[in-house]
């Protein structure tokens, strides 16, 4: 879904993925809009970047809260003023953004009893992950985690 603007933007792709993962429960479709999302984000601010090669690590591991998965890039970075204030309704560093993707993207993964942040990727860049829990739980209702927002 994502091939076309990763192949326009001369991005290289890696896929560190672990291997038996415990399960996660959740919708897939919401959970697929999550990842999408970070990767085309991280896709679109290396865009802006002239030197330097532009590289999109994707991971997933195992650890004691969960499955952790993780978008790096090696694009401009955020601000660590604004780490948090990335997932903010209507706030966007994008010229044409519109500000509700990462928004929605933290209540997906709220409703499903993860978390998601943001942190500065080394050496240049950012990292978005989440962590869902590992085996069954009763889901909150996504659209009642997106109209607490």
């Amino acid at each position: 879904m994502a091939r076309s603007v990763i192949t326009r933007n001369d991005v290289s792709i890696q896929t560190r993925l672990a291997d038996e993962l415990f399960p996660v429960h959740g919708d897939r479709v919401q959970l697929q809009q999550v990842v999408l999302n970070l990767i085309l984000n991280a896709v679109e601010a290396m865009g802006s970047v002239e030197a330097g090669a532009r590289e999109l690590v994707i991971s997933t591991k195992q650890d004691h809260t969960g499955v952790r998965v993780a978008v790096r890039d090696s694009g401009p970075g955020i601000d660590p003023a604004h780490l948090e204030r990335v997932f903010e309704a209507f706030y966007t560093t994008k010229s044409s953004g519109v500000g509700m993707g990462l928004s929605i993207c933290r209540s997906i993964i709220d409703a499903h009893g993860g978390r998601l942040w943001a942190d500065a990727n080394e050496p240049r860049g950012a990292v978005f992950q989440f962590i869902l829990p590992c085996g069954e739980r009763e889901l909150t209702n996504p659209l009642q985690a997106f109209h607490r927002m």
